[in-house]
């Protein structure tokens, strides 16, 4: 009976071994994981020297950081690096929203972080008759051309006009004849503040719109982009719990 005591526990501490190695030897062959993201504030942010930083940055870092993944942010054209993605160019992307056509190539982690889209309009408008999205159809709207959003523009056929970067759509609203940016909230509010326009605008959220979820997207051509997902998942858990997700957020809000 003793032996076959011993027996089992050795089995077990074989196991816990192996288990804990393989992940250490994941991590080794992982020797540091370059990832693409493109400007979009506070979520992102590339300044004028090329330094890249923002919510969305510092939290993949730490969470890889924490299951020990070294990790280099780049950037590129988002449209570049979608395509990069599909054919497994690039390991993955950061603040990648779900989209169902997305997951012919991409692998999706939980969710790092989230977005409301909204109708910002210049302080002093009438936004009374904005109460849904569909209402858009009634105002002159815009926003920035190739971006998710302006693309549900175009799927729900209200017509807008675009724009090449998201400070002009802000721009627009205040000193220009357009009536509605349709816009990220925290976006748009984070890069009002920089322009100091902050005060100049006002945020209106859609009653039928929920909120959009941004996540690590990586290539599934990309060796081992199942596994990574999970040792970011965990790594997202364990900063969560330490609090120092919180703390990047306070960091920009």
């Amino acid at each position: 009976m003793k032996l076959i005591k011993t027996r089992i526990n050795f089995i077990k501490g074989f196991v816990v071994t192996c288990l804990l190695c393989s992940q250490l030897s994941f991590a080794q062959q992982v020797k540091e994981l370059e990832l693409y993201a493109v400007n979009y504030p506070p979520y992102m942010i590339i300044d004028a020297q090329g330094v890249i930083s923002g919510i969305d940055v510092e939290v993949t870092k730490a969470a890889f950081a924490a299951v020990d993944i070294p990790v280099q942010i780049l950037t590129a054209p988002w449209k570049r690096i979608l395509k990069s993605l599909e054919y497994g160019y690039i390991a993955g992307a950061l603040t990648c929203s779900y989209r169902p056509d997305r997951e012919k190539f991409v692998n999706f982690s939980d969710k790092v972080s989230e977005a409301n889209q909204v109708a910002v309009f210049k302080v002093n408008a009438d936004v009374s008759e904005l109460i849904n999205f569909d209402d858009l159809h009634n105002f002159k709207v815009i926003a920035v051309e190739g971006w998710g959003i302006q693309k549900e523009l175009e799927r729900s056929q209200i017509a807008h006009d675009t724009t090449q970067e998201m400070d002009n759509g802000i721009k627009s609203v205040v000193f220009r004849d357009v009536d509605v940016f349709y816009n990220g909230e925290l976006a748009t509010l984070y890069r009002a503040r920089q322009l100091n326009l902050q005060d100049k605008i006002k945020i209106k959220r859609f009653a039928d719109k929920k909120s959009n979820t941004f996540h690590l997207c990586l290539s599934q051509e990309f060796s081992g982009s199942e596994n990574l997902i999970k040792q970011f998942n965990r790594g997202l858990k364990i900063i969560k719990a330490s609090g120092e997700y919180d703390k990047v957020y306070s960091k920009y809000l």
